[in-house]
């Protein structure tokens, strides 16, 4: 699921700025997540995980569930990126 997310934003990216409309960027957030112990994914890092039924025993999906928690590290990460941004354009 990264490789394709990663894909789609650099196409985005160049879409982006052949058209000279946008500046997009993402942060990649995977390492960081693999360091935290409720930073797994669940069972949504594959794009249907319940294609062939729910499993009797599914694995927690603390990135939605748990807060706080990573989603909340990863929009300060965000927010400081975007601050530096704002900043270097000025």
């Amino acid at each position: 699921m990264r490789e394709t997310s990663i894909k789609q934003v650099s196409i985005a990216k160049k879409e982006g700025h052949e058209k000279n409309v946008v500046r997009f960027e993402a942060v990649d957030v995977t390492k960081l997540a693999y360091l935290r112990p409720d930073g797994h994914p669940g069972p949504y890092m594959h794009p249907f995980p319940f294609a062939n039924g729910i499993q009797e025993r599914v694995q927690n999906d603390c990135v939605h569930w748990c807060l706080p928690g990573p989603i909340d590290t990863w929009n300060e990460i965000l927010m400081q990126v975007m601050i530096k941004k704002m900043d270097n354009l000025r």
